[in-house]
């Protein structure tokens, strides 16, 4: 039983930090001059900037309060929970091939690394780190109630 709880409990700090980290990297990293506050940005691409982020740290305040309250259904609340910062990062993966023009660089100037060929966006390794962690809190709480069920 001692087991049980501490992987539902690990799981949950765990989420706990992808969804802080989700939301207060990504206001960090959009509240400046390289994108909200950037002269060359319309003003209403600018709004659409905002709202994501009131949007996404509202959603990420819902989804630990879905995470650490008690529920009839808290499977139900660690899926919503788990999806705000999966369902986040994932266009990180594919906006660019969607919708011709986008660029996962914030400035054409800004050098990147290059490891064997391969151009690395610095948000698109935050993205996969937390995409990653995100789904080892949901699997770690999956197999703790997979073998709760079994004991049961």
């Amino acid at each position: 039983m001692v087991n049980t709880m501490s992987k539902e409990k690990l799981s949950r700090i765990l989420l706990s930090v992808v969804i802080v980290n989700t939301a207060v990297v990504s206001v960090a990293v959009d509240w400046n001059a390289s994108h909200i506050f950037n002269p060359t940005w319309v003003p209403h691409a600018r709004f659409h900037d905002v709202v994501m982020l009131w949007l996404l740290s509202s959603l990420s305040v819902i989804a630990l309060w879905l995470l650490w309250r008690r529920s009839a259904e808290p499977q139900v609340s660690t899926i919503i929970a788990t999806l705000v910062p999966m369902l986040f990062w994932a266009p990180f993966f594919f906006t660019t091939l969607l919708v011709p023009g986008t660029s996962l660089s914030a400035s054409p100037d800004e050098p990147l690394p290059v490891i064997a060929g391969i151009t690395i966006y610095p948000n698109v390794v935050i993205a996969t780190i937390n995409e990653i962690l995100a789904a080892i809190s949901y699997w770690l709480y999956s197999s703790q109630k997979e073998n709760s069920t079994r004991n049961i």
